[in-house]
């Protein structure tokens, strides 16, 4: 891979690590819910306004929009609102482990609905792995809201990997014209579904919305247009090393800028994951 590809793959891995940083302070001022619109709505303008710039067509197709609603309810709407609602109970750092399981699941999607990615005896090795490695994040506390938590940012985690499967429908699409279709789409799920949350936002200053506005434009406008630019350059198996490079950032930022701690779990659990990841991905 070369140097400038590597540029943007750790760039991919800091805006995407940012996320988890934004959505804990965007919380201070929003509910869970109000978050998510903002980010998916903001992001969606963003988007329209570069294909405004670029001269991009907007296909108006009745099955292409219909596979962006389901690809922004799998993409966005669901792993969004669990990771976010997560982040109500669990730090960022551990938000983003959780989302670090996303290549496990897909493995396991990946052999049961494709016919091109069955899994290999160490893939199968690599998710029992990765298993041990989500009860370690979970176990160190009683039942509570800390599992809950957990669970609602591992369900984010399988949806990703649901819509990891189906994207590979929009294969043939502008990769922007996806983004902004799967984001408007997401856009509509949530104002439909929490309307009456986002009606009754309250912003009495703009500086409430500066980290709402950096979720919405670098963790996910700008991480999707870099997102596909390097799926284009490299390729899905290379792209996926971002997995293990997003919960290093999300923590380095959440313990520098949030003042959260690692624990000794979260170590163990994080060293266990990501060796499951290795040799899923591994030739």
């Amino acid at each position: 891979m070369s140097l400038k590809n590597w540029i943007l793959l750790i760039t991919l891995s800091i805006v995407w690590g940012g996320s988890f940083y934004f959505v804990e302070k965007a919380l201070i001022y929003f509910t869970f819910e109000q978050t998510v619109f903002f980010r998916v709505f903001f992001a969606a303008i963003f988007i329209l306004v570069v294909l405004l710039v670029k001269k991009i067509k907007i296909v108006f197709d009745l099955k292409l929009w219909g596979m962006f609603f389901v690809m922004g309810s799998l993409n966005n709407v669901i792993p969004f609102l669990g990771i976010t609602y997560a982040q109500e109970s669990i730090t960022a750092s551990l938000a983003s482990l959780f989302n670090a399981t996303t290549p496990i699941f897909t493995a396991i999607l990946a052999h049961l609905l494709t016919k091109d990615e069955k899994l290999s005896i160490s893939k199968g090795i690599g998710i029992l792995i990765g298993f041990i490695g989500m009860i370690i994040l979970i176990l160190p506390k009683s039942f509570g809201n800390f599992e809950i938590a957990g669970l609602f940012a591992i369900t984010a985690a399988i949806s990703y990997a649901f819509a990891g499967v189906f994207g590979k429908k929009l294969k043939g699409q502008n990769p922007i014209l996806n983004v902004f279709g799967m984001l408007t789409a997401s856009s509509i799920i949530m104002y439909c579904i929490f309307f009456s949350s986002v009606n009754n936002i309250s912003v009495n200053s703009i500086y409430e919305l500066k980290d709402l506005i950096l979720l919405a434009v670098v963790s996910t406008s700008i991480a999707y247009i870099i997102y596909f630019r390097l799926l284009f350059s490299v390729g899905a198996v290379k792209l996926l090393l971002v997995t293990y490079l997003i919960p290093i950032s999300a923590s380095i930022l959440g313990i520098f800028l949030l003042d959260e701690k690692f624990t000794i779990n979260m170590i163990l659990g994080a060293g266990v994951i990501f060796i499951s990841l290795w040799i899923i991905n591994k030739k």
